[in-house]
């Protein structure tokens, strides 16, 4: 951790060895590098994305942000047009007023420990790379519903109204051009991440951890096409695949 960050970076590393053992009860054993958890003066040195803050795995690193990222600003603000007052009143609720997405991103070193139930790959084929995404998030969710369910509304509330908040014209928006919106502040790939995350969330609750395990054993052959990929998760839960076949015209 960087100076001065030892309170946050314990708080983190905590919650990092609660999602490993858990996730070790329904996987089995698994290796996961040093966690890294920086601030400003040291991102550039560790991380191998370069807008601060952004969590992210790497063969042999997890490394997130000590300090608030801007690029979570950068989120709101690409939606805050759209917001209805609802949305906006809920999310207030949930993250304060000004909203302060600080609770929520604390949670995504999860997302990347579950980056290490597949193999390491590079990331080229479109359709591998966002089922990964899927894992790591169903991953996630499945943390957060079996081990810290008060934590679920953190997690969820923000992924739900920026998903329906749907005005935003993002670069990207083909399910296989998730790879792609990883330039410029962010805010498009997270788009992405919100998606898949409100799947995740009802492929969690319909099949739970045989759905974690059928991503894992997907992942560990063959890159599959995306019919097969969606094909696999339609057995789990035809639902979800629907969904995910007229991506992004879904609701939360």
């Amino acid at each position: 951790m960087s100076p001065g960050g030892a309170a946050r970076g314990r708080s983190i590393a905590d919650q990092a060895e609660r999602m490993v053992g858990w996730l070790k009860t329904v996987t089995g054993e698994f290796e996961i590098p040093d966690l890294y958890v920086v601030g400003r003066d040291d991102w550039d040195a560790v991380a191998s994305f370069p807008v601060y803050g952004m969590p992210h795995e790497a063969p042999d690193r997890i490394v997130v942000g000590q300090e608030p990222a801007e690029f979570w600003d950068a989120v709101l603000d690409s939606i805050d047009p759209f917001l209805s007052r609802p949305d906006r009143a809920e999310l207030v609720r949930v993250y304060g007023d000004p909203v302060t997405l600080g609770g929520f991103a604390d949670l995504l070193v999860s997302h990347e420990i579950g980056h290490y139930l597949h193999p390491v790959a590079d990331g080229a084929d479109p359709t591998s790379f966002w089922l990964r995404e899927m894992l790591a998030n169903l991953a996630l969710q499945g943390y957060v519903s079996e081990m810290e369910p008060s934590l679920e509304e953190t997690l969820l509330t923000v992924v739900q109204v920026c998903w329906r908040s749907t005005g935003s014209s993002w670069q990207f928006t083909e399910l296989t051009d998730m790879g792609r919106a990883t330039d410029g502040d962010g805010a498009n790939y997270v788009w992405y991440e919100f998606g898949l995350q409100v799947l995740t969330k009802r492929l969690w609750t319909n099949a739970g951890v045989t759905a974690l395990r059928r991503l894992i054993d997907l992942l560990s052959g063959p890159a599959p096409t995306q019919d097969e990929a969606i094909a696999a998760i339609e057995a789990l839960d035809p639902g979800v695949a629907a969904d995910l076949r007229q991506w992004p015209r879904f609701v939360s």
